[in-house]
């Protein structure tokens, strides 16, 4: 697919992309991407300028962040044939030898954990905003044995400039 055809999807994402002002708390304005990923059109035509975005990239895994990065991630990870690495926000639900970070979000302190491992990682992410989670990202990763090589954003909110210390791209832009 030529890259003119799919960048003519981001004003069809943009329409069904819902906005929530003052949520999760008051002075953030929350994306909901969920009517894209329920509409099987736009949500195959969005995985195919993300595989189209990578282009190719040599990495072995890709990161998913939880919760919302495993959607769109696990759909990459089967059109690449490529294997999963989870990372949990969630503490304790990784069995084995794991490592975990704390990091700050827009809107308060998170965690995140990685089952230890070797290998290099495409991160992929619903929203980068202020960088937060993937600061993280890279930091668990990286303690947890990983080489993280870049990230794939769907929608980045451009007015925050975040300063990631690995390469990214990003589909949809606010």
């Amino acid at each position: 697919m030529n890259k003119e055809k799919i960048n003519a999807y981001t004003p069809y994402y943009k329409l069904i992309i819902k906005e929530y002002q003052d949520y999760p708390i008051k002075g953030v304005k929350y994306l909901d991407l969920n009517p894209l990923y329920k509409d099987g059109y736009l949500r195959s035509k969005l995985v195919e300028q993300c595989v189209d975005t990578i282009g190719d990239l040599d990495f072995d895994y890709i990161g998913v962040v939880e919760s919302r990065g495993y959607i769109v991630g696990s759909i990459l990870a089967h059109e690449l044939n490529k294997g999963l690495v989870f990372l949990r926000s969630k503490p304790n639900r990784l069995p084995g030898k794991t490592s975990i970070v704390k990091h700050t979000l827009e809107y308060g302190d998170a965690q995140m954990e990685v089952q230890n491992g070797t290998g290099r990682v495409l991160i992929i992410d619903d929203v980068l905003a202020t960088g937060g989670t993937i600061g993280g990202a890279i930091e668990v990763l990286t303690k947890g044995g990983y080489t993280p090589i870049e990230a794939l954003f769907l929608v980045e909110l451009t007015q925050f400039n975040p300063e990631l210390s690995i390469p990214y791209k990003s589909i949809i832009r606010y």
